[in-house]
């Protein structure tokens, strides 16, 4: 549905999920002239004897040449829900260089936890700018999560030009305490319950500051 309001647009779209127990996730789009897009997402599970939730967020692509990531999180190492050993900072590099290839099998890789705010950029520095409100799990690679888990080698992965692009809410640990199949802990899993999270994007240019228009308020508020 789409409603007009006094100074934006919400475009609401409602989604059943079959493959998460007849979960239904909600999310609504609120378009503003300045160019700011305020989204925010529910997620109601269906039914509640069904296991954990692997990760509970967006998932969007963008166009080849898109290459140049920075955030203002934990880094510059990735980090998980129960890997949180980076200090906080404003870190950047390319997507390409957010894959590990020396897994023997590849999975999840590249993550970042707590980041306040995170861009994509070409070279000339235009790009999309994504704000936590206030904290979002952010994943850029060059490889979609079915890639990841096809279960080859890293070398035999299909390399795409585009850019995978995850804005979670949150994604459950890696485990791994004690050998690579060691379950997360408890307190690092998602169990299955009514979420709700949001976050605003903006286009930008070379000239912008992301940090500045991090901190100035949407005309949402």
């Amino acid at each position: 549905s789409a409603e007009k309001l006094n100074d934006h647009i919400a475009i609401t779209a409602r989604q059943l999920l079959p493959q998460a127990g007849d979960a239904v996730w909600t999310t609504t789009y609120r378009v503003f002239a300045s160019g700011d897009v305020v989204v925010a997402a529910r997620f109601q599970p269906g039914k509640t004897n069904l296991p954990s939730l692997p990760r509970l967020g967006m998932q969007m692509t963008l166009s080849a040449g898109f290459e140049q990531i920075t955030w203002f999180g934990p880094g510059p190492q990735e980090t998980y829900s129960d890997r949180k050993d980076a200090r906080v900072g404003i870190y950047s590099g390319t997507v390409e260089e957010q894959f590990y290839p020396h897994y023997s099998i590849p999975g999840e890789t590249g993550n970042k936890v707590d980041v306040r705010w995170v861009t994509l950029t070409n070279q000339k520095g235009v790009g999309l700018l994504a704000i936590g409100e206030p904290l979002l799990s952010v994943n850029a690679l060059h490889y979609g999560t079915e890639d990841l888990n096809a279960g080859i080698h890293p070398y035999q992965l299909p390399r795409r030009d585009y850019v995978t692009l995850n804005l979670d809410l949150k994604q459950q640990g890696v485990g791994g305490d004690n050998s690579w199949g060691a379950w997360p802990h408890r307190e690092f899993l998602i169990p299955l319950r009514e979420y709700s999270y949001s976050f605003r994007l903006r286009p930008i240019t070379a000239k912008d500051s992301p940090g500045k228009i991090a901190r100035t308020q949407s005309s949402a508020r």
